[in-house]
This record gives structure tokens, sequence and C-alpha cells, in this order.
């Protein structure tokens, strides 16, 4: 097919919001599908309205508030946690379900994985846009998923001699704004080609700017970084080196739409359309976010056998930071009681991951044991941390009878490992603060003891 870059056209996308504001609302956003799930459409829009009226507005009356309000609520319920981010869909009888991708999420802390799997699975045309948009996307033949071409073009230019830099201008004008390469069918060899001829030729194309022209393309930047597989400046865009299995992944795929619109008519359309673009990709559950400060752990060799140098998964990798920092702790008191701090994630049953002591933090009670269980996730940005922010974490049976157990001196170490450092917070004797309403528990798994006396039926079957 030819390429002409002068063919422009503008396929917009759900306006998000800043990667830390993104990454601040995710797990708030992610809980409130999971802890109200399965239930009606109207049970759904009625809990997540009054959910997200208490954290936005202080107040729990949806109706009390302004037609301003409510309209930011529905926003964030309808654009960003279903069309956008992908964390619900509706069946055609009108029950609400959790995504495969948000109970991922949940369940592995990795929100730039996250993120991979909205890339991967997000394309022109989809149904998150209006008929009259959708209509016009089909008309004029556009067929792509174009943040899997985004990476796919980045690779391709990295690779060739020249090595040229990039400029997210260009992959703006060249790439998702033109007609041509939306309909999926440019080899991204040859808009490599036009770029540095354009460039030689010193051919200046218009400048994208403005939330009409610019908007829609910086969504997409947005996004990529987001799942930790590109990295931009001011100017320039380019992959991230410490993804390259990531990036294997998104230049393996096909970058033309999978979803197929034409098979299906009506509601039937977009049931179908927010199943698929909330499932979990089959890859992406393989593959361990990077940065670049991977934590190697050569110290903890007898503590974990064969663990030896090799980087390990999150929760493994989130106990031994803080090992590490609490050796150094307990050092800095009294380098004779840093035997005191032993790492025990892999002994079954025990409720916490880390036993230590409280040292320069109690000194009245110096060498009082200090029971730590570790809960690492990983993100981009840095957390806020400001007044209207919140996290979620998931605790075990066990972990909760240990707070209850240990009372103050047993503490939940959040590490959050960021693009920039590593951060950890300390959250003290969880156990009270739930008694005092400062931390929210709901009861997520609940184990059944039966006796005979409770079966109905007994069958009998040849297999």
């Amino acid at each position: 097919m030819s390429y002409t870059p002068e063919n422009q056209y503008r396929c917009t996308i759900i306006r998000g919001k800043s990667q830390s504001e993104m990454e601040d609302l995710l797990p708030f956003y992610a809980q409130a599908v999971h802890n109200n799930c399965p239930c009606t459409k109207n049970e759904f829009d009625v809990r997540c309205n009054r959910l997200l009226s208490k954290y936005f507005f202080g107040n729990e009356d949806y109706e009390g508030l302004t037609d301003a309000n409510k309209k930011t609520i529905r926003n964030h319920i309808t654009e960003i946690m279903g069309k956008l981010l992908g964390l619900y869909y509706t069946s055609l009888d009108g029950m609400v379900f959790e995504s495969e991708s948000c109970s991922f999420l949940l369940s592995k802390n990795d929100f730039p994985a996250f993120f991979k799997n909205i890339c991967l699975n997000f394309q022109f045309p989809n149904l998150a846009d209006s008929t009259h948009t959708l209509n016009d996307r089909i008309k004029h033949g556009v067929n792509i998923r174009p943040m899997c071409y985004v990476v796919e073009f980045l690779d391709y230019a990295r690779k060739q001699t020249a090595n040229k830099a990039i400029t997210k201008q260009e992959v703006g004008y060249y790439i998702l704004n033109n007609l041509d390469v939306l309909k999926g069918q440019v080899d991204v060899s040859n808009v490599y080609s036009r770029i540095i001829s354009d460039r030689d030729n010193n051919v200046r194309r218009d400048r994208l700017a403005g939330s009409h022209d610019w908007q829609h393309i910086k969504e997409q930047f947005n996004l990529l970084e987001l799942a930790n597989v590109i990295e931009t400046n001011a100017e320039y865009i380019w992959l991230n080196s410490s993804e390259e299995q990531a990036i294997k992944l998104f230049c393996k795929m096909n970058h033309e739409a999978r979803f197929d619109i034409s098979k299906y008519e009506g509601k039937r359309a977009q049931a179908e359309w927010d199943l698929y673009y909330g499932k979990l990709n089959p890859e992406i559950s393989k593959l361990n976010t990077q940065f670049n400060d991977s934590i190697q752990i050569k110290e903890l060799k007898k503590e974990r056998g064969a663990v030896g140098l090799s980087t390990v998964e999150l929760g493994d990798k989130g106990e031994a930071f803080v090992y590490k920092m609490e050796c150094k702790r307990v050092k800095t008191y009294k380098e004779r009681l840093v035997n005191k701090v032993l790492l025990l994630g892999k002994t079954k049953g025990l409720g916490y991951d880390i036993s230590s002591i409280e040292a320069n933090e109690n000194p009245g009670k110096p060498e009082f044991a200090r029971y730590i269980e570790v809960k690492a996730t990983t993100r981009v940005s840095e957390p806020s941390f400001d007044a209207r922010w919140s996290d979620s974490l998931n605790l075990t049976s066990k972990e909760w009878i240990a707070a209850e157990q240990y009372g103050e001196y047993y503490n939940i170490y959040r590490v959050y490992f960021t693009k920039t450092k590593t951060i950890v917070v300390k959250i003290n004797n969880p156990f009270k603060k739930a008694a005092e309403n400062k931390i929210d528990v709901f009861p997520t798994i609940y184990q059944m003891d039966f006796s005979a006396k409770a079966i109905q039926k007994q069958y009998e079957v040849d297999v």
C-alpha cells in the first residue's frame, strides 16, 4: 500500500489521568470493582457512585452532589474504570463482572504488567467510541493496534545502522495520526525510510499541538510509559532496554486489530468487546517488570537456599529489600544484634516474613521483637501520598491472626518499586488501626468447615 504522510486522520481515545494520579487511583478502582462484583448493573452503579463520592468529595451522598460532580463520578466509573482500563465488563443479562486483568492486578501487584496488557488489547476501531465515531473508523478502513505498531517501529529504528533518535512529533505525525498507517497496511520500514528522507531533504511538517491535535497521541504515549515499555523526554521517544522480553512480545504480536467488530451487532457487540478488552494475555503473566535497580541478594544464599545471585520474583524481591534495610537499621543501633534479623518468608504459617527487633525506633524496648509482613508492588511513578491517596493490599487469615496476636509489634511494610526509587512505608499495629477505623479491612476469603450432617446428597460417579 502507498504511504502518504500528509494523509492525516485523528483517532481519539479516552482521556486518562497523569501517570502518578493514574497509578494512585488504580488500586482504589480495582478494589472497588473486586469488592462489589458480581452484581447487577444497577447495584454496581449505586455502590460505585457511593464509594467514589466519598473518595473524591468526602461524602457518600451521590444524589446530593452537584450535577458537575455527579458527571465527574460517572466519568471515573464508565470512561476510566470501564472503557480505558477494562476493570469490569457487563454481560448481556445485565450482570457486572470483574475482568481477568483486574484480578491479575490485585493478585500480582505489577502495575506495568497491567498496562502492558491494555496496550496489547487496545485497538482501532473499538467500542469505547460513540456509534458515529465507530462508523467513521470502519468507513475509513482503520484496523490497527497502534501501541503494538509504535513498539515495532521503535524496535526497527534502533536496529538501523544510523540508529537515529526518533521524536515524539514524528511518531505522532507519521504514525498515530496517519490514516495509511492506521489502516494497518504500511510496514514500519516504509515509515522509517520516509522520516529519514524528509529529514535529509529538510521537509517541514505541521507541528501537532493542543488538546485537539496532540492529546490523543499523548494519551497513548502515557499508556506505553505506564507499561514501562518506552521512555521519553520533552522531545524524543525510545524503547526501555530493560524490557526486552516485553518488547519482543509486542513485536511478535501482529499489529492488526484482533477483535472483529463485524461479527457482532448491538448490545452483543458491546458485551463481547468489554469481555475481550479486559482479558489477560497469557504471555503477560510470564513477564516480570524490570527497573534498572534490580535487587541482587548474594548475601541471602544461606537463608534462601539456591537463590544465589538471581533476580527474584516480586514478593521475594520485596522481602530481600526489607531484610537488607532491617539489617542496616539494626546494625546502626548495635552491630552484635544483626543476627536477630531473620528472613522467614519461606516458613509457612507464621503470618510474617521477617523477624527483627525494635532497635532505635523504640528506645524504651529496643530488643523487643518486631514482626514484619512485606507487601511489594511495582509501579512506574512514585506514590503521591497526598490527602486523597490510598492503596490496597491482600492479607491471609494467618497474617491477620498474627496482626492481632503481636499487636504493637506487628508491622506491614509496603514496598513500592518505582522507576526512580524504592519507597518503603510502615503500617504499625494494623489490627488496632482497623478497630479505630483508620484502615478498612474486608474479609474476601471464607473457609467453610462442614461435617456429614451438612451433606444433602452423595453422588456415585463412574469415571
